[in-house]
């Protein structure tokens, strides 16, 4: 187009002036220089694009490396709350029921007031007629007086004396019948057993009631020692100050009964609820707080990386429990080389074989029904990168402490909602295990972490390490003294420990063993050598 622009310009300029024509030259000179500059200006523009797409690209991928770690840690916290919500449903579950048994207990007492006030009416009956009697008595002892003097009257009034006499002594006789009776009643009565603190309880058959109290005066039973009777013959009579008899011919005087709380001291239950959970959340806060105490701070960041630059490393590598592996803590690197984001653990080994079967074990088990509460893992590199050729690295969710190291730093030992929360977290690792037919065979305390919610400051416990799980019925690749159980060992003695059969029941002696040091603060087999253990189980 600009050469048939110069040519039909230059036919305008053969028919016109010669200022003209270097006019229209001069210009057309200028326009090529404004499309050259115009070039080199789109020129820069597509270098520019060019490299905006790349920086593009790398980002794309930062996010979606990230949005897979964010869905893994979305997927765990919902396991976490649905874990949690089950928990609070089982709480509320038992504070309702305990509810109903308060409500039963209130009811209870209400029919042992209506039975005390009976009793109460009974002994006022009882005392008004010791009362007559006690006049009745009077009354004879005024006779007796009377017949005396009637003795020292005529013969004339010897009749009327005669009947006084036998009057008197009829009245005599009948009050010492009475004196008789009540003698052997009060004796009868002295030898039978009475129960103190008693309360009425169903029996084990539909009807059925027992009493269950302390009892005194009992010819075989010390004094003080709680017992429950047989089932009563008439549950009517089980009130205060009344004898009862059993089925199995026994008798006994109830006494005071148990003083049981009145309906104007009925619990709420969620006072009680909000009560039992700030008390331990204290507890936890103020365990937590002692650990923290005593635990070392995070490392420094160093200058090392792994992966390529993937990780910055950070404090010294420290042997694992088996000292297989080494164990680091690290930071996730940005492009420009600098740690962001939240601490790591980096599981570093050359046994390659091992920590890919760990690393199936973890993927196997967390795509069963069960998940367990397992550590959460953020990345597995076959090859740890040119920092450490021939070495495998697992990069995780870091721990405060193992169990094992944790326990000294809260009073030696777990109890209360900690002892319940490590007890159940081992058990629901084991059950998922086993769910997808894996056996665990290291289930001990140094593989299980204590991991903190830096937004609540709650702790829980994780598993780790399945490095030795094998499936159920193979043979055993490794194995703990402390953890396996007397067959095994029985097996190892004997040379047979590579043939061994594995079974779900190793885990479960394991668990014991597990369950033993959590709730004592020390191993059952402490201070005792490898050797010796074997030996003993």
């Amino acid at each position: 187009s600009l050469h048939v622009f110069f040519n039909n310009n230059s036919k305008s300029t053969n028919n016109g002036t010669p200022e003209k024509g270097e006019d229209l030259f001069k210009t057309l000179e200028l326009k090529d220089e404004a499309l050259l500059q115009a070039q080199t200006a789109v020129s820069s523009l597509e270098s520019a694009l060019e490299s905006a797409v790349t920086n593009l690209e790398y980002m794309q991928e930062q996010l979606q490396l990230r949005v897979v770690d964010l869905e893994k840690e979305l997927t765990s916290t919902k396991n976490e709350l649905s874990t949690s919500q089950n928990e609070l449903d089982i709480a509320v579950s038992d504070l309702q029921l305990a509810q109903q048994q308060l409500t039963e207990s209130q009811r209870q007492f209400e029919e042992l007031e209506i039975a005390l006030g009976e009793s109460e009416d009974a002994a006022r009956r009882a005392e008004m007629r010791a009362e007559r009697l006690q006049s009745e008595l009077t009354s004879l002892k005024e006779d007796q007086k009377s017949g005396v003097m009637y003795n020292g009257d005529s013969d004339s009034d010897s009749g009327v004396v005669a009947e006084k006499k036998s009057v008197k002594k009829s009245w005599n006789n009948l009050f010492q019948s009475a004196v008789d009776s009540a003698s052997a009643a009060a004796a009868a009565s002295s030898s039978i057993p009475t129960l103190n603190e008693w309360i009425a309880i169903k029996g084990s058959t539909e009807g059925d009631v027992q009493i269950s109290g302390k009892v005194t005066n009992h010819p075989t039973i010390d004094d003080g020692d709680a017992i429950v009777t047989s089932p009563l013959m008439d549950p009517s009579q089980a009130k205060e100050r009344k004898i009862v008899s059993t089925s199995s011919g026994s008798r006994y005087r109830l006494g005071t009964p148990l003083t049981l709380p009145s309906s104007a001291a009925s619990v709420d239950v969620n006072e009680a609820k909000n009560k039992f959970n700030q008390q331990k959340e204290e507890r936890r806060q103020q365990i937590l707080a002692r650990a923290r105490t005593s635990s070392e701070s995070i490392p420094e960041i160093t200058d090392q990386t792994l992966g390529n630059g993937r990780y910055i490393l950070a404090g010294k590598a420290i042997p694992s429990v088996n000292g297989r592996s080494l164990i680091q803590t690290a930071y996730r690197s940005t492009p420009l080389g600098t740690a962001t984001g939240e601490p790591l653990i980096i599981k570093i080994s050359g046994n390659n074989e091992a920590m890919k079967r760990e690393y199936d074990n973890y993927q196997r088990v967390s795509g069963g029904l069960k998940k367990g509460q397992f550590i959460r893992r953020k990345e597995f590199l076959l090859n740890a990168g040119e920092e450490m050729p021939g070495m495998s690295a697992l990069v995780m969710q870091r721990g405060v402490d193992d169990v094992k190291a944790f326990m000294p730093k809260v009073g030696g030992k777990l109890e209360g909602p900690l002892l319940l929360d490590c007890a159940v977290t081992a058990l629901r690792c084991m059950e998922a295990l086993h769910g997808v037919r894996l056996v665990w065979n290291d289930l001990k305390t140094e593989n299980f972490v204590v991991v903190e919610d830096e937004r609540t400051g709650d702790i829980s416990f994780r598993g780790i390490d399945l490095e030795s799980c094998m499936p159920v019925k193979s043979n055993p690749v490794d194995f703990t003294p402390e953890a396996c159980p007397p067959e095994f060992a029985k097996s190892f003695m004997t040379g047979e420990a590579e043939s061994f059969s594995l079974e779900y029941n190793y885990d479960v002696w394991s668990y014991g063993m597990f369950l033993y040091e959590i709730s004592t603060g020390r191993g059952f087999f402490d201070g005792v050598s490898a050797e010796q253990i074997t030996k003993k189980l």
